[in-house]
């Protein structure tokens, strides 16, 4: 995908922060990802300042995992959003909208995703367009019978059964990852069809389209340490972006 860089990994204590910001200021957009033990249990403003509308839910949340990941993943996505806005995190403020999608409310014209598996966090954001992201294992397994045949355009299934055996399932991961990430920018998730999806490598780069159906639309996935694949999905850029503020000029 022209015009994006690869998945930053960060930690709570300033690793990865440079590069991070470097990245949003170079493609108005960046993708971070860490380890869920470290941002849970990383310092931050109370639950209650946090998380906003989410309050309610980590207070009725009986699972400590459940308390665990939505601190360390708005704390995530906090620093992320203000590296891409040029700001402090503790200017940014994050609500979600009805179908549970993340919303920045402070600083306005921005965008951003999240995601989570397997102790990996993930989050996105960007300047003046949507932005989706997903993670997946590497590892996870998609070919049980007649899985694919459940999220697969038809096109991709002849494409797949073209494979060697040892590459499809790689395959299928990757494909679903971008086709989550996607869905998850227009905020439906799982509620669209994914078999009406047919994601097609771009001829002059690492990204993918969705052709005709999604103009405007970037998708990429990576691989990154520990064998998981992120995804992520960039649409149009809208009409008018909001002035861009560029990288913040304090440490994180």
């Amino acid at each position: 995908m022209a015009g994006a860089g690869l998945p930053v990994a960060v930690t709570p204590r300033g690793a990865g922060w440079a590069q991070a910001r470097a990245a949003a200021a170079r493609y108005r957009h960046v993708v971070c990802h860490g380890r869920l033990a470290d941002w849970a249990a990383a310092d931050g403003p109370s639950p209650c300042e946090l998380l906003g509308a989410d309050w309610p839910r980590y207070r009725s949340a009986r699972e400590p995992d459940v308390r665990a990941r939505l601190m360390g993943s708005r704390l995530l996505l906090r620093g992320v959003v203000a590296a891409v806005a040029g700001t402090e995190p503790e200017r940014v403020r994050l609500g979600r909208d009805g179908n549970g999608r993340p919303v920045v409310l402070a600083p306005p014209g921005l965008d951003a995703g999240l995601s989570h598996t397997a102790g990996v966090l993930v989050a996105g954001a960007a300047a003046g367009r949507r932005i989706g992201v997903d993670v997946e294992a590497a590892s996870r397994c998609l070919l049980a019978p007649g899985l694919a045949g459940r999220f697969c355009h038809p096109r991709e299934l002849a494409g797949l059964r073209q494979l060697p055996p040892g590459e499809r399932n790689l395959a299928l991961v990757r494909r679903w990852t971008l086709k989550e990430a996607y869905t998850k920018a227009l905020g439906v998730g799982l509620a669209h069809d994914f078999t009406r999806l047919c994601p097609r490598p771009e001829q002059d780069g690492d990204g993918w389209t969705l052709g005709s159906g999604a103009p405007g639309w970037r998708l990429r996935c990576d691989e990154v340490d520990g064998g998981f694949l992120v995804a992520r999905a960039l649409g149009p850029w809208a009409p008018a972006s909001p002035p861009y503020a560029g990288p913040p000029h304090s440490s994180q």
